[in-house]
């Protein structure tokens, strides 16, 4: 199964499941209300002082939906309605022809630990501003995020993730569809972030201004900072080519686009994870989306990506029969 296919699926697959759902009344009007960033006391520190995040290695494992959907009309949902949304994208997505031929779909996408927990709460989304959930892309840019993977014909137009160049290192990490796990390495001139999918490492110095343009990069270039005891990242001239972003909901991080993500350790098992693209030629307003990091009971584990041995080639031939076939009708 590869991500690609879960990809295509899930985004066919969400209108029609979520538009039967959609409740006869509207919700009532949404209120963005700040997660709070107090931390219990005792938390391990470096020696220079700073928040430690190497004592844990960091997971996530959470059923992946960035944008408020009909399923839920709020951010933070019981246990009850957490299970029930679940369900029923499970079974939805379960019903496609294309999942019931592998048999491990249902691990794949059954196998997630709910909904996302931050602070205890339920979250029914990433997105928590705009506080109605919704990446605010302006109408152009929804047009150009809108561009199916199936329109790129070519090799190196298609996807890093399906052909195994980038899975989870490049910034912002918005969704995993398994188990990824982070593990960090400080010292006072740099922090590693080292993404167990695609056993990727993130190396960033700390720094106060970017340094000139270079040979570009997967992950773009990025400086990090601190902000009391929250790791600021910001990351810039990330590649073009790979601008649209997303599964069930397509946004944008094109070169010339900020990503700032936020790291803040709240508790011996939570880190929280913020972040936002600023980009005011494809968004009308600010946003955030957010979830946690929680600590795994297990060290990292080796993460081989078979999708360019045998997705590529099979996606690059079908569409050559698809030319052949309709050359023979004219």
């Amino acid at each position: 199964m590869t991500r690609l296919l879960l990809a295509s699926a899930c985004a066919a697959l969400l209108a029609p499941l979520v538009s039967a759902q959609t409740p006869a009344s509207p919700p009532p009007s949404a209120v963005y209300t700040p997660t709070s960033l107090q931390a219990e006391p005792g938390l391990p520190r470096t020696p220079d002082g700073r928040p430690d995040f190497q004592s844990a290695v960091w997971a996530t494992n959470f059923f992946p939906v960035f944008e408020a959907s009909p399923l839920a009309a709020t951010l933070v949902v019981s246990e009850t309605e957490s299970k029930a949304f679940v369900d029923t994208m499970v079974k939805g997505i379960m019903s496609h022809p294309e999942f019931n031929i592998d048999p491990e779909g249902h691990v794949i996408i059954g196998g997630t630990d709910g909904l996302p927990i931050v602070r205890g709460e339920r979250r029914s989304r990433l997105i928590v501003l705009p506080a109605d959930g919704k990446v605010p892309l302006t109408p152009e840019a929804k047009k150009i995020a809108s561009v199916s993977s199936d329109e790129k014909d070519d090799y190196e137009q298609r996807p890093s993730g399906e052909r195994c160049l980038v899975l989870s290192g490049a910034p912002p990490a918005f969704v995993t569809i398994s188990y990824n796990r982070l593990q960090f390495i400080q010292t006072r001139d740099h922090v590693v972030i080292h993404g167990e999918n695609g056993d990727e490492a993130r190396i960033i110095r700390f720094a106060a201004d970017h340094s000139p343009a270079g040979p570009a990069t997967w992950y773009g270039a990025s400086i990090a900072r601190w902000d009391g005891d929250t790791l600021i990242i910001e990351t810039i001239r990330q590649p073009q080519g790979e601008a649209i972003r997303g599964l069930f909901s397509k946004f944008l991080v094109n070169a010339d686009a900020k990503v700032i993500e936020r790291f803040t350790r709240l508790s011996q098992a939570e880190l929280l994870y913020q972040f936002t693209v600023e980009d005011p030629k494809v968004y009308t307003a600010p946003w955030l989306a957010e979830y946690s990091f929680h600590a795994s009971d297990t060290g990292m584990f080796p993460s081989p990506c078979h999708e360019h041995n045998y997705s590529l080639p099979n996606i690059l031939l079908g569409q050559r029969m698809a030319d052949l076939k309709a050359a023979k009708k004219h």
